[in-house]
């Protein structure tokens, strides 16, 4: 009921405050990547997940609102996709062995920012955000349950050095026969402009675990982004689990347009 009133909360504001913002000029953008990772989250047998999210989103001078529909393959039922990542299933939900490969629509995310302090002087930027993870994939792909995130992303620009935070804690909804709770995850990292349209990036990631017995995930990524041109960008990066509740490794290749 929590989680749900929540997401009601949040709809509503997106739904209405963008109508605050009409009369800016939008940026819009379009994202797709491929995103690969591998590992046995702590139940003794690996899952290959291959997530395909396509984003599309709008951005005003403050205001960021975006919407995340994820294709979803994944080699068996042991793991659950939730709003903050993977936890290992200890339900099986429906009569496919847990070793079969499921794929399909996974559930959608929508996600909202608002930058309340701008990169300047002293002051880093600033801009909380709000997430909702809603339960359209298929039973064996999801939950089946609403999860809601707060956060905030922080950075700071020093000549072409951009260290970077997040902070965020995820409600998590709990389906019938699991054992969820709600989750606190971070993020710390840098990026460095090595020429105008080539950046590379590390940052470290972790939370508490989800699920019972897990362990808290925590794993370093490393990559980079590249502007082909004013509209076009390309990034990729590789993944390294640091613990049993991360994936043992991942890979990520993407392109953004931006108009």
């Amino acid at each position: 009921m929590r989680v749900r009133a929540l997401v009601f909360g949040i709809v509503f504001t997106l739904a209405v405050v963008p109508a605050v913002f009409a009369q800016e000029r939008p940026v819009w953008s379009f994202s797709t990547a491929i995103e690969y990772s591998s590992g046995d989250y702590g139940t003794g047998q690996d899952t290959d997940v291959l997530y395909i999210p396509f984003t599309a989103g709008v951005g005003f001078d403050r205001l960021g609102l975006g919407v995340t529909i994820p294709y979803i393959r994944q080699s068996s039922q042991l793991v659950n996709i939730t709003g903050a990542g993977v936890a290992p299933r200890r339900e099986k939900r429906g009569r496919r062995n847990v070793t079969d490969d499921e794929q399909g629509l996974g559930d959608i995310l929508a996600r909202g920012s608002y930058l309340v302090l701008r990169d300047e002087g002293a002051l880093p930027e600033v801009r909380p955000f709000a997430k909702i993870k809603f339960p359209t994939a298929d039973e064996d792909l999801g939950t089946g349950e609403f999860d809601v995130t707060f956060g905030s992303d922080v950075s700071k620009t020093f000549g072409p050095l951009t260290p970077y935070a997040a902070l965020s804690y995820t409600f998590i909804g709990e389906p019938p026969g699991a054992d969820f709770d709600n989750t606190f995850g971070w993020t710390l990292g840098a990026a460095y402009a090595v020429t105008t349209p080539f950046s590379v990036f590390a940052q470290l990631e972790g939370a508490t675990a989800i699920a019972a017995g897990q362990d808290n995930p925590l794993e370093l990524r490393v990559g980079f982004d590249y502007a082909l041109t004013k509209v076009v960008k390309v990034s990729g990066s590789i993944m390294r689990g640091l613990s049993d509740g991360s994936a043992d490794w991942g890979i990520v290749a993407g392109v953004g347009l931006r108009f």
